[in-house]
């Protein structure tokens, strides 16, 4: 269905729909020359046009219908352009479009006869002769190579690129049926309206249906810019597939929230009374017997397809989802589960298209799974896992700058929506257009019409209809922000810690993790686990970054080793170092003067231990044991030209130091750490106690403390002018205030990446990745898919961003933004 209302978009889009005829005719010889008297019989489409000569110039102008220059009927005002232009009606005229065989179709040009209609004069390579055929004059007008025939009758002037059609004209063989009289008579206050013939359209390979009788559209032609709105009306004298929606309340559509960006297509149709719709589609096949849903849809009120690559996706929306699991339980067993969400086989494959056909025609609805109020069957797990990604990633249409735009055309509730998108109309088109055109077509590309929206709304005896079809702006086709999955990896087992992101030596980055086994893995950007290394332990807090050499490495301690390993895996000369003696806090890394002269900080309970780059031990630093066990990692800190390490004691000392281990603050106070590191804000040294106090710290070594008026989870970080606060929901940014919705989060990361601060923060109960910038504005794409804190880092790529999180239990993704 989604493939042949596509045709119906691309014909309402680019003229004639091909839709057929029916109802009583009149054949009744006008007694008056009104305009419509003169349509020639069994026209595809009639336009009524108030200004026909800045139509043509708006049809040129046009981005979208300017790419069928070369192709039937456009070639009426390219080819023909000599005949048209050279028309300068002076009040409403008529263009009427026939097919007359697969590979020709003719115009019909009519209006009242004025002074000044037709002007020859100018025209060169011209030739005008006057015929009688039938008991009929009429005149033949050759313009170059182009011919027409034109007649004055009953003060009309009527010109047509067919003989035999204005022949007919003229003996007044112009039966109209009673649909085309009312769709004609419509009142209207556009410029431009398209009358648009009903005629059986060819579903698939092998199946033929009536969908309606006549559309007018009032149609708006803009640069970037086609819709289209008015009405359709179906006969009830043979069976149409608009009239299932009869008696039927449209509903509202939210396929928009399911459709991943990357689709084709799709097609949404709704109602309120499930068994009517169901026996109004058998009432239209000629069927008596009901497929056996056992109330599978009764409380559902939207259904419809996904048309994706290589399969096409089947969905239905519950208004009470309890209900619909209950009735779809003995049809399914647990088959496998993904980021938490179960997909079960499918009993019935062909339910769909039993019930639904001709809106859905797959019959390989293998698998199910439930998104919020959405269960969506698919025919492979591959295409249900993808689907389950881009919903929780909020890579979908809905989420698209693109829809956005699109949408304000359109009624939120509608009894059909037919979607096309990634400009995928060629197919559509080329059973529209004449088969000459048809190659034509297919090598047009409207990638920058990323999507083309058709909309029937049932009301009584006839159906609203809104087309939209709008050029997207540069990057702006693709979804807000930019922010895609570029690799799922699994793991041999569960993740342990946060996966980090590390610049390479190409300018790109790669990740580093660790699992439960302590087996390490480097993985390229592109997904490939490029090397990995059995560890003795666990990995301390994170890994660090550094360069020696011009190489990078990367260095880290586990409970009993120090590590320097280059990017490919392999230990730095001297390393790894072990110790007898238990580590008990991640690596610290010095590098007072930025140029690489590191000095690697090894902390056993109370004794800090120094070591160089080359793995010796640092002669000349004083402080070499603390009165009780460290508690946090040793930190460094400048302020101005002075350099400070502090060291904070279990028993509540603070230790502020020089370089060479020397005191160089006295603090008297003691203070109850917290995890939050010790940080530098306005030069002065910051502590964050268990008890919520900020204490303030001079750099003459005076106190003071501020009560905080915040929960437990309170966290603070500082990364250059970029300060973070996090208090149970509330994050705050350099002071600005956004609340997040209620949940459980992980601690707020800061990030410089491309000379800008980014905040991540990842809420754990829905799984959901925030990314902030420096003013609080929440990046565009986001909140993805991620169960753990992530990181952020520069990608391989101009000013490209990538962010890896933990997913499932045993997996790491990687987004690019």
């Amino acid at each position: 269905m989604g493939k042949i209302l596509g045709k119906l978009i691309v014909f309402l889009l680019f003229v004639p729909m091909g839709l057929g005829i029916f109802g009583s005719c009149d054949s009744t010889p006008p007694k008056t020359g009104t305009l419509m008297d003169f349509v020639p019989e069994n026209a595809s489409v009639v336009f009524k046009i108030t200004d026909f000569e800045n139509l043509q110039a708006d049809i040129q102008s046009n981005s979208l219908l300017s790419k069928f220059e070369k192709t039937s009927p456009y070639l009426f005002f390219s080819e023909k352009a000599d005949l048209l232009k050279n028309l300068h009606p002076t009040s409403q005229s008529l263009f009427c479009i026939n097919k007359i065989n697969d590979s020709l179709s003719a115009f019909t040009f009519i209006s009242k006869q004025t002074k000044g209609l037709f002007q020859t004069d100018s025209l060169k390579n011209k030739t005008i002769e006057t015929l009688q055929l039938d008991k009929q004059s009429f005149q033949r007008i050759t313009i170059d190579k182009e011919i027409a025939y034109s007649a004055i009758i009953d003060s009309v002037f009527v010109v047509s690129s067919s003989q035999q059609l204005l022949l007919d004209i003229l003996n007044r063989k112009t039966e109209r049926d009673d649909t085309f009289k009312k769709v004609f008579n419509l009142p209207s206050s556009n410029g431009f309206t398209a009358l648009i013939r009903g005629n059986k359209v060819a579903l698939n390979d092998s199946t033929k249906v009536a969908f309606t009788s006549w559309s007018a559209l009032d149609v708006v032609i803009a640069p970037e810019t086609f819709t289209a709105t008015g009405i359709t009306l179906a006969t009830d004298s043979i069976p149409q597939l608009l009239n299932v929606f009869e008696d039927q309340v449209p509903q509202q559509n939210n396929i928009a929230e399911l459709i991943p960006t990357n689709a084709l297509g799709a097609v949404s149709f709704t109602f309120n009374d499930a068994e009517k719709f169901q026996a109004d589609l058998r009432n239209f096949h000629g069927e008596k017997e009901a497929a056996q849903t056992t109330g599978i849809f009764g409380s559902v009120s939207e259904v419809g397809s996904i048309q994706l690559k290589n399969e096409t996706a089947v969905f239905i929306k519950s208004i009470d989802a309890s209900l619909t699991s209950d009735a779809l339980a003995r049809f399914v067993s647990v088959k496998n589960s993904f980021r938490e969400i179960e997909i079960k086989s499918f009993s019935e494959p062909q339910l769909f298209q039993k019930t639904f056909s001709p809106f859905i025609n797959s019959e390989k609805a293998n698998y199910v799974f439930q998104l919020e109020n959405f269960f969506v069957f698919t025919e492979s797990e591959t295409v249900a896992q993808q689907l389950i990604s881009d919903f929780q990633n909020n890579n979908t249409l809905k989420n698209t700058s693109y829809f956005e735009n699109t949408a304000t055309d359109l009624s939120t509730a509608s009894s059909l929506l037919v979607l096309k998108m990634q400009g995928e109309f060629s197919e559509a088109i080329s059973g529209i257009f004449n088969a000459k055109s048809s190659a034509a077509i297919e090598k047009i590309s409207f990638d920058e019409f990323p999507l083309a929206v058709l909309q029937f709304s049932y009301d009584r005896n006839f159906a609203h209809v809104t087309i939209a079809c709008k050029e997207a702006s540069g990057k702006a086709q693709t979804v807000s922000g930019n922010v895609s999955e570029k690799f799922n990896v699994k793991l041999e087992n569960a993740v342990l810690g946060n996966p980090q992101i590390f610049s390479n030596q190409n300018n790109g980055s790669n990740v580093v993790v660790q699992d439960i086994g302590n087996k390490l893995y480097f993985i390229s950007e592109n997904g490939k686990t490029l090397w990995t290394k059995k560890l003795g332990s666990a990995i301390l807090g994170t890994v660090e970054d550094v360069t020696i050499s011009g190489n990078k490495n990367l260095a880290f301690a586990t409970k009993d080793q120090f590590h320097i390993l280059d990017r490919n895996g392999k230990e730095a000369k001297g390393f790894p170092i072990k110790f007898k003696d238990k580590i008990t806090q991640p690596l610290s890394v010095f590098d007072y003067d930025n140029n690489g002269n590191y000095r690697f900080v090894i902390v056993q309970g109370k004794e800090v231990l120094m070591y160089d780059k080359n793995g010796n031990a640092v002669k000349g630093f004083d402080f070499s044991k603390a009165k009780s066990n460290i508690v946090q990692p040793p930190a460094h800190i400048r302020m101005g030209n002075k350099d400070y390490i502090v060291i904070a004691e279990e028993s509540g000392k603070l230790n502020i130091l020089s370089r060479v281990g020397k005191l160089r603050i006295s603090v008297s106070k003691n203070f109850n750490f917290s995890e939050v590191p010790i940080a530098e804000e306005d030069n002065n040294f910051i502590v964050i106690t268990k008890e919520n106090t900020k204490e303030r710290i001079s750099q003459d070594g005076k106190v003071a403390s501020q009560k905080l008026d915040v929960g437990s989870n309170y966290w603070f970080s500082i990364l250059g002018n970029t300060k973070v606060t996090l208090d149970g929901n509330q994050l705050r940014i350099n002071g600005k205030l956004v609340e997040l919705p209620l949940g459980v989060y992980t601690k707020p990361q800061l990030f410089n990446v491309h000379r800008n601060t980014y905040v991540t923060i990842t809420e754990t109960q829905e799984k959901k990745v925030y990314v902030f910038d420096k003013d609080i504005s929440l990046l565009n794409g986001f909140p993805v898919y991620g169960t753990a804190a992530a990181c952020l880092g520069e990608g391989n790529g101009k000013n490209s961003i990538n962010l890896v999180v933990k997913g499932e239990a045993d997996t790491v993704l990687m987004y690019s933004l």
